[in-house]
């Protein structure tokens, strides 16, 4: 059901500023800027099986990324990953790593209204107990949708596929684990130029 309402409150945002547009040729062109920050939240349910028990967590991801473009559409530049986990214990992972992104200009849509793909690769590091680091990458490809609003402002909307790779080293015992995930972020941005 909340997924239907999301769904919803996304068509009605992008349709109400559909309405508004307002030519802007500048965004993703040439020599200009892109600063965004991408936020993702989500509660994993709780788990109990046969002999085994999990409480619930809550992850809140922020990835503020920086571009530039070298030629229209095409942005280059890097992306920094900060991940906030609380369950049965709380855990805060860093990463940073190069980012780089094509945004579609068509006259078709509108000038407000860019789709565009990107990719991403981060070395990650964390430190679950003192003297205890994991480090490891993430790798993500995603698909997005970026409202213009006025000359600068942007609303960026991306969904993809992350995989995670963390090593770990416990006492001299060594373990890795790679999670394959689905995501779907949001943020805030601007494009600048002189």
């Amino acid at each position: 059901m909340n997924s239907r309402i999301n769904i919803c409150i996304i068509i009605f945002v992008f349709t109400i500023s559909l309405v508004y547009a307002q030519s802007n040729a500048k965004a993703a062109t040439q020599s200009t800027w892109h600063v965004a920050g991408m936020f993702s939240a989500h509660y994993r349910l709780p788990i109990e099986e046969e002999g085994y028990t999990e409480d619930g967590v809550f992850a809140l991801n922020i990835n503020p990324r920086i571009m530039w473009f070298p030629i229209d559409g095409l942005g280059v530049g890097a992306v920094a990953d900060f991940r906030y986990y609380s369950g049965n214990f709380s855990d805060l992972s860093i990463g940073i790593g190069p980012h780089v992104a094509y945004f579609l200009k068509d006259s078709r849509l509108s000038s407000k209204l860019m789709p565009y793909t990107g990719c991403s690769f981060q070395y990650l590091m964390k430190e679950m107990i003192p003297g205890a680091i994991e480090t490891g990458w993430n790798l993500k490809f995603g698909v997005g949708i970026s409202q213009i609003f006025g000359e600068h402002v942007a609303v960026p909307i991306e969904l993809g596929y992350m995989i995670n790779n963390i090593s770990s080293d416990y006492g001299g015992e060594s373990f890795s684990q790679t999670i394959n995930r689905i995501y779907l972020e949001c943020g805030i941005g601007a494009f600048l130029w002189k």
